[in-house]
């Protein structure tokens, strides 16, 4: 029995698009009929990305017929994908020496050969492949490439003008010469090379345009331009036109010229956004290092790009980046807004949107468009955060866990992150007085940061007004107190963790430091006033008590206390 194999079509060739097409039959084991079935199946395993399954069948095929150059050709592929170049070479260079007339073949050689950086045996491969098959233009165009890259200019600018000759003059082909003759400082015929490009077609813009860069390269202003005088003349709405203005005037030190042009430019609807945008971002780049001249210039161009591109997201949200340079973070959420409702897949807009509504204290924003934001990307943990920073701070503690721990499902391998969950998850389960969650909470948050005074103020406070756990609650405060020495809020916890201990004389100490610092504090006055009642300094607490109220502490408790002057327990 004869079995025809042929060498499995991979998605995508070495060397090329075109799938492997072996037609050759070969005298395979008559013996062994396991042969094709396993091979096939090598090839299956290969395309599902099964490589070592795939290797171990064609070493079974390579034991029945060891000479059989398709399974030495996929052994070399499997080889190459696997990393392990040195065997990819040598089952490359014996499928490639046992079928010569095989482009498959030769191409995966050639390869193979760059990957080990062997060039110039590549070139050699390259070079028979191209006199086997001269109807093949991108062999000889791939053979330019590669006598390029081995400084052997000449070879490769030969090549090209054969191409040249046999398919007439083209613009790719042009720009490779070109690009040829750069590399060696030919700059006349760079432009012998750009003219005859451009005596093609009288009426294409393009081609004066390379002429025009080279002239700037060279600092021959005065053909520069003549060659925008061209563009003008054959396409007079061109959007890249101003911009060259713009380097030609630049070139001149003509900054004033040159800035109008870039206005026109900018005013043009056919110049894209994106190219806009790339040159906004250097002025604002300038402008966030307090350059004044490059803001305002900046802001000028932003303003003109958004009313000529009024409903695309970059223009909206570069408006919004110079407001925000200002520091006008209201105006600037307007745009951010709208840009990320043009574009809802844009992380930075939603990033710079949820910020700044997080920073102005726009809350009930902050939980609509978080709530926007985690719909958009159910995956990303900070919009989850952002959320149960919103919800409770509009006293929904509820909605405020419910996101947080949802969120927390998407934290990996990110100890600062999971942290601010915690500490934020149980300031929310301790306003529902779910106080063994919130605890529970504090605590895991402790044991990845066991110095974090945010957690550990936060925690002693609460187990204080619970009055549970206060042997505790002064270590945690103690310690933050520690860390932050003369943070007035930090030290009225602790004063009043001792107040709930009944260290009246500590706890006064402690307090009335806190009451010194800053400006006057509602609740550290009153829990200051309540110390010096119980160290029997009535008139002083009254004062404190009083002070507390004129500070804006408006509760029951203080009130009742004022009117009986005296500490209901």
């Amino acid at each position: 029995m004869t079995i025809a194999v042929t060498a499995c079509k991979s998605k995508k060739a070495v060397g090329s698009s075109s799938p492997i097409n072996r037609t050759a039959q070969e005298k395979l084991n008559p013996n062994d009929p396991r042969f094709g079935a396993m091979f096939i199946t090598a090839c299956q395993e290969r395309k599902k990305g099964n490589l070592h399954e795939a290797m171990k069948l064609l070493e079974e095929c390579k034991n029945i017929n060891p000479q059989d150059p398709a399974v030495r050709y996929e052994m070399a592929m499997i080889y190459k994908l696997l990393g392990v170049r040195d065997l990819a070479l040598s089952n490359a260079k014996f499928c490639a020496e046992a079928d010569k007339n095989n482009e498959w073949y030769q191409l995966l050689l050639i390869d193979c050969y760059k990957d080990t950086k062997q060039f110039l045996q590549a070139i050699k491969v390259r070079e028979a492949l191209v006199k086997k098959f001269p109807e093949k233009s991108e062999f000889k165009e791939d053979l330019a490439i590669e006598y390029a890259m081995t400084d052997q200019y000449d070879k490769s600018f030969k090549i090209y003008e054969e191409i040249e000759r046999t398919y007439g003059i083209n613009e790719q082909l042009t720009l490779n010469k070109v690009k040829l003759l750069k590399s060696q400082g030919k700059w006349r015929e760079v432009e012998a090379e750009l003219q005859r490009l451009s005596d093609t077609d009288k009426n294409e813009a393009r081609y004066y345009g390379y002429l025009a860069e080279l002239y700037l390269e060279q600092n021959d202003l005065a053909k520069a331009k003549n060659m925008y005088d061209k563009i003008q003349a054959v396409d007079p709405q061109n959007p890249t036109l101003e911009l060259a203005l713009h380097d030609y005037y630049s070139a001149l030190r003509d900054d004033r010229e040159a800035y109008e042009h870039l206005k026109k430019a900018f005013n043009n609807p056919n110049l894209e956004p994106a190219a806009k945008a790339s040159i906004i971002g250097t002025f604002y780049t300038k402008a966030e290092a307090n350059d004044s001249v490059s803001y305002r210039k900046g802001m000028e161009l932003t303003t003109i790009m958004l009313q000529a591109h009024p409903g695309d997201t970059e223009s909206n949200a570069l408006y919004a980046d110079f407001l925000r340079l200002k520091g006008k973070n209201k105006e600037a959420a307007v745009y951010y807004y709208k840009a990320a409702s043009l574009e809802r897949k844009d992380f930075r807009v939603w990033d710079n949107l949820l910020y700044i509504d997080y920073e102005t204290g726009q809350f009930d924003s902050l939980e609509h468009h978080s709530s926007m934001a985690m719909e958009f990307f159910p995956n990303q943990p900070e919009y989850y955060k952002y959320n149960g920073i919103a919800n409770a701070q509009l006293y929904k503690y509820k909605e405020a866990a419910r996101a947080l721990k949802d969120g927390m499902e998407f934290v990996v391998d990110n100890n600062r992150q999971r942290m601010d969950f915690l500490s934020l998850l149980g300031d929310a389960y301790y306003n529902l007085k779910e106080y063994q969650k919130s605890d529970e909470a504090f605590e895991q948050a402790l044991k990845i940061d066991a110095d974090n005074t945010y957690v550990l103020n936060n925690y002693a406070y609460y187990l204080s007004l619970r009055r549970e756990g206060l042997d505790r609650a002064e270590k945690l405060s103690k310690r933050a107190n520690d860390l932050r020495p003369n943070d007035r809020s930090y030290m009225d916890t602790y004063g009043w963790i001792l107040y709930q201990q009944n260290k009246f004389t500590e706890a006064e100490l402690w307090l009335s430091k806190a009451a010194a610092l800053g400006p006057k504090n509602g609740t550290i006055l009153e829990h200051y006033g309540d110390a010096l009642f119980k160290n029997g300094k009535k008139q002083e607490a009254l004062k404190q008590w009083e002070a507390a109220k004129q500070a804006g502490n408006n509760s029951n408790e203080l009130e009742t206390k004022i009117k009986t002057k005296k500490l209901d327990d």
